[in-house]
């Protein structure tokens, strides 16, 4: 699915490019389920938590505005995303009960996105 993120979506550029980069996590996320994160897959998820990290300041004062509230619900779903697979990501094993609930939090968000997402690309 290739949602066309242009200035319609936001006049920002700084919002439309996280936003792609949250996209291209979302697709290594869903990846994720069905083999091993390869170096490209880690490069992608680099450069958008580098990116993420960079625009944080922006994100929390909440300035990355999108012109329509379907767009900021797939961002806002985005962030709680990639939240959620960061702690799958760095809990390991250790604690299965803990590494469980974030998987399955990571899998709810990820459902939400693919539902926000397929709803984006109808209209």
């Amino acid at each position: 699915m290739a949602l066309k993120i242009n200035q319609s979506v936001s006049k920002d550029a700084q919002s439309r490019d996280l936003l792609k980069e949250l996209i291209k996590v979302h697709q290594v996320h869903q990846a994720y389920n069905v083999r091993d994160l390869t170096d490209a897959d880690e490069q992608i998820l680099e450069k958008a938590f580098n990116k993420t990290r960079q625009l944080m300041p922006r994100i929390t004062a909440k300035k990355i505005k999108f012109d329509d509230k379907q767009w900021d619900s797939l961002f806002n779903l985005l962030m709680a995303e990639q939240i959620a697979f960061a702690r799958v990501l760095s809990e390991g094993d250790e604690n299965l009960t803990t590494y469980a609930q974030a998987k399955n939090q990571a899998e709810q968000a990820a459902a939400l996105v693919n539902a926000q997402m397929v709803k984006l690309d109808k209209k």
